[in-house]
């Protein structure tokens, strides 16, 4: 018999704008355990699972913090109110919360007075594309909003119906059905709310339940909080003094580079960011919030890092598809990796279409060139000693673009102009100093090869786990 072995959410604050899917951990009738999904169009020995969203509504209004989302609101930012902020960004649980956030309220109030005076073209990237501009307040029962419960577009939570699924008449709380599929979307209907998910096996011709139902519950639904603006940090003259850049510019003519260490989701663990918030640390939540920043540079060569596989497969590299965006990408090596093969992370370089053409794409594999060094100069005795220090399956994408843009069409009209863009993530321990070096030298090498054979500039961008002044740095 098909049954629930065991369900639980990734997170138990759920977030306007963030799909939830909880983790279901199923027995099937040959006695299998898997989490793969037994939906109705594909049973399992006549059965099939059925999965419901239930959010429950009542009579009080519940204001929420959206600095601390499990504690009761006390005061409201006019300014948010006049700032035609959404409303839910406004509320705080106490003086000092409000006081403590002031500056970023005020940063808030500034780019939405912009945003307006711009036609709110920005409006989306300022406060989210799913429409957090909900009240924060828990909502009456009959707020009027059953027909489609807040659904934004975009969002598919599978046919709901219209009216409540019932009532606790010692509570006053009324459960309606929300959604009628495994994963969930919450809406801003849906802020101030606890959710139920429930699963059960149901039997395929007589369409009733063979088994008792499993369900958990949520936290009440927050509104996606707006993050903190970016503190950037001046480079510091001496750091770029040696180069001529000017000469550089007049050639090339200008563009802009962003590079991003995004942090895998493999790497996202409570155990590392103990401090953090558990719905913080989650994919569907951060990877909104990323593509949002990244898409807000507007750069013209994006170079980021611990992307895994299939974040780029099924999120980055579609999504940038669609804002001019070509993409290429290369993950790490497998010789020290053990984990799931989706969720190796690795490089990810895009360029502008509009900007930049694709000329040719290298791969620099930090394992091959240490088996290469090793073979070469290691007694065969230390040879073991030497390959555990430095493999660390570590790589570096490079790309060789042709510029549509600059000065150069006019004075060299024959003349291609080309840039290599190099990008890597040199994650190695921090005592390991030297093979951080030898990884960046051995990088270093091979792009002055591609740069000398045909006079390209380089770009080398990365996370390289040092600061300025470092022997890494360059």
């Amino acid at each position: 018999m098909l049954s629930v072995v065991r369900v639980h959410l990734p997170s138990e604050i759920p977030i306007v704008g963030c799909e939830i899917t909880p983790y279901v951990l199923l027995r099937r009738p040959d006695g299998a355990v898997s989490t793969n999904d037994v939906p109705e169009t594909a049973p399992a020995d006549g059965q099939f699972m059925r999965y419901r969203w239930y959010r429950i509504q009542s009579d009080r209004k519940v204001p929420i913090c959206s600095v601390h989302p499990m504690e009761q609101a006390t005061i409201q930012c006019l300014g948010c109110l006049k700032s035609k902020i959404p409303v839910a960004k406004s509320y705080h649980c106490s003086a000092k919360c409000f006081s403590d956030a002031w500056q970023h309220h005020k940063v808030l109030h500034e780019r939405a007075s912009s945003a307006l005076n711009e036609n709110g073209a920005e409006e989306e990237e300022l406060f989210g594309r799913f429409g957090s501009g909900g009240s924060g307040v828990l909502s009456t029962a009959g707020s009027g909003s059953l027909s489609n419960f807040g659904q934004s577009p975009g969002v598919n939570n599978g046919p709901v119906p219209f009216y409540p699924s019932g009532t606790d008449k010692n509570s006053g709380e009324t459960w309606f059905e929300v959604g009628r599929s495994r994963t969930y979307t919450p809406t801003a209907d849906d802020i101030g709310h606890a959710l139920k998910f429930e699963c059960v096996a149901v039997d395929s011709e007589k369409k009733s339940p063979i088994g008792p139902s499993t369900s958990i519950m949520t936290s009440r639904v927050i509104p996606a909080p707006t993050p903190t603006p970016r503190r950037l940090i001046q480079v510091n003259g001496d750091v770029l003094g040696h180069l001529d850049l000017d000469s550089q510019i007049s050639s090339l003519g200008t563009f802009t580079v962003l590079s991003y260490n995004i942090l895998a989701d493999a790497y996202a663990t409570t155990d590392a960011y103990s401090y953090c918030p558990t719905w913080a640390l989650t994919w569907n939540y951060r990877r909104q919030n990323l593509l949002r920043e990244i898409i807000g540079y507007h750069a013209d060569i994006i170079c980021l890092q611990e992307v895994q596989v299939n974040h780029f497969e099924d999120f980055f590299s579609p999504e940038l598809d669609k804002h001019g965006y070509q993409a290429l990408y290369k993950k790490r090596t497998t010789e020290v990796y053990s984990g799931n093969p989706m969720a190796i992370d690795g490089c990810a370089t895009f360029f502008r279409r509009d900007k930049f053409s694709h000329v040719k794409k290298y791969e620099v594999e930090f394992n091959k060139a240490a088996q290469s060094l090793t073979d070469a100069i290691i007694p065969a005795a230390q040879k073991r000693v030497a390959l555990s220090r430095l493999i660390k399956d570590n790589i570096a994408l490079i790309a060789v673009l042709e510029a549509k843009f600059g000065n150069h069409g006019a004075e060299n009209p024959g003349k291609r102009q080309l840039l290599c863009v190099a990008n890597t993530h040199i994650n190695v321990h921090q005592d390991l100093k030297d093979v951080k070096l030898w990884e960046v030298h051995t990088l270093l090498k091979g792009l002055e090869k591609i740069a000398v054979s045909a006079d390209i500039p380089m770009l080398v961008c990365g996370d390289f786990n040092s600061t300025p002044g470092r022997c890494i740095c360059i």
